[in-house]
């Protein structure tokens, strides 16, 4: 059976040859074709990209795709007849069009998936919460069907202010917002600060959830650096500040940046501060990865010096304890009355059973003995991960070596394209984010980021090696 974008190329490639869409005009748009011959998206984009091979159609920057003077190629001989051609479409898609690739490439099974924002199952207090789900449902099943209220359980905001108290962030109970994981609390503080329309700093590179999350809400997103090993350059936001219009937030990860994994001193964190009241504006400090330090302490939140509540603090259980929970929360300060309203208004509540088994979690003292294994785990994989890249890929790849969190940032051969280099390493099981989605522009394009929070084996080593190989041959 033909693949559907090949269904789509022929029906495109026979409207060409055939006169009815003549050289030079310009074809209907990525959506566009979707929407008019019922294929997704992605359909639509490998179409295009196939057809750009066949030398049917031509990208255009800015523009679209046109029909090519295909009969002028066709005449015209080639010096290396079997050499792939350069796909220039990959630099006209938006980002949403490249996470729905993403998407579609990664959903096929994979032997080892990289690309994943969580840590290997085992690797979390998996049978602890289950045995506290079951004596909890044991207990009283009928809580099943009460529904819930409030802004979250009071055992688990009690818990969160306990824990949370030890790096320095001192916020009562009552005022911690439980919401559908960190999603949801990201939404709701944008929501609450910035209307659509106005600008909001973002660092750069930034995680791409965020800016879907920016164009989904009709917010402009103003990428600035980040210094390698200390975050948001803090002079490169000084200058945005004083000439951008209309800026009403900073949304930054201070603990261990996605994807750089690099913590920002407290020094910078403090002067970070000063700029946020100096310019009467918001923080929107997303801490999601706080917890996942390389060393035994934990990193103190910007929230922990924040006197005027100018910091709205986000976080989740998501990454440090379970996933599959989706349970997140939302420090707001001065903002708190309006993020609680708008969660009310777009999802009223979360739901109070995953919270119960998280407040009793913590509230055993499994919390910091699962951290303190967690940690060590990561930190292990480092210097074998650091010797894979040496060992694997060509010389010159660049990486960045977190202090937390999971991830290794790799900068590679300029003439890679990590996108490119996904669709081939997928169908060999192995899969990573290349680094084109972590900007709205395609500055990234020969950049990747690789998860690597699961047990060292043979598996990832092999995982390393075909990845090498593949760049290598990319790079050749």
């Amino acid at each position: 059976m033909q693949h559907s974008y090949l269904q789509l190329a022929d029906l495109f490639k026979r409207g060409i040859q055939a006169g009815r869409y003549q050289i030079g005009e310009r074809l209907p748009s990525v959506r566009e074709c979707a929407a008019t011959h019922g294929f997704s998206v992605a359909t639509a984009i490998r179409c295009y990209r196939h057809l750009e091979q066949l030398g049917l159609v031509e990208a255009r920057s800015k523009s679209g795709m046109y029909v090519a003077d295909w009969q002028a190629r066709r005449s015209t001989p080639t010096t290396q007849p079997d050499a792939p051609q350069t796909v220039e479409y990959d630099k006209l898609v938006s980002l949403q069009h490249r996470l729905t690739e993403l998407y579609a490439l990664t959903a096929q099974p994979l032997q080892l998936g990289l690309h994943l924002a969580s840590a290997a199952p085992q690797w979390y207090p998996v049978e602890a919460l289950a045995r506290i789900a079951q004596r909890l449902l044991r207990q009283d099943a009928a809580a099943l069907g009460v529904y819930p209220t409030g802004t979250g359980l009071p055992a688990l905001q009690a818990a969160l202010s306990h824990w949370l108290a030890g790096c320095g962030v001192q916020v009562a109970p009552s005022d911690w917002l439980i919401t559908n994981g960190s999603t949801e609390a990201l939404s709701v503080a944008l929501r609450a600060v910035a209307p659509p329309g106005s600008a909001v700093i973002v660092e750069s590179p930034v995680y791409f959830g965020l800016l879907q999350m920016l164009d989904n809400l009709g917010l402009k997103a103003i990428e600035v650096p980040c210094v390698p090993g200390a975050g948001l350059s803090l002079e490169a936001l000084e200058y945005a500040l004083e000439h951008q219009p209309g800026v009403r937030a900073v949304v930054a990860m201070p603990n261990f940046q996605n994807p750089l994994g690099c913590a920002m001193p407290d020094k910078n964190k403090k002067r970070l501060l000063k700029l946020i009241e100096q310019h009467d504006i918001a923080l929107i400090e997303d801490d999601v990865f706080g917890d996942l330090s390389h060393q035994h302490e934990r990193p103190q939140p910007v929230k922990a010096w924040d006197r005027h509540g100018r910091v709205i603090y986000c976080g989740s259980c998501s990454k440090s304890l379970a996933p599959a929970f989706r349970v997140g929360w939302v420090a707001g300060g001065r903002y708190q009355a309006r993020i609680a309203s708008l969660k009310l208004s777009s999802s009223l509540v979360t739901p109070l059973f995953e919270q119960a088994v998280l407040a009793e979690f913590m509230a055993s003292g499994g919390l910091p003995s699962h951290l303190r294994k967690l940690r060590e785990r990561l930190a292990a994989n480092i210097p074998l991960a650091l010797e894979a890249v040496r060992r694997y890929f060509p010389a010159g790849t660049q990486v960045v070596s977190p202090a937390g969190g999971w991830w290794l940032w790799l900068e590679l051969p300029p003439e890679v394209d990590s996108l490119a280099l996904l669709r081939v390493a997928v169908s060999q099981g192995v899969a990573f984010t290349p680094g084109s989605l972590f900007s709205s522009s395609d500055k990234y394009g020969h950049y990747l980021r690789m998860n690597i929070a699961r047990p060292w084996g043979r598996e990832m080593e092999q995982g390393f090696r075909t990845l090498g190989r593949l760049v290598r041959e990319q790079a050749a």
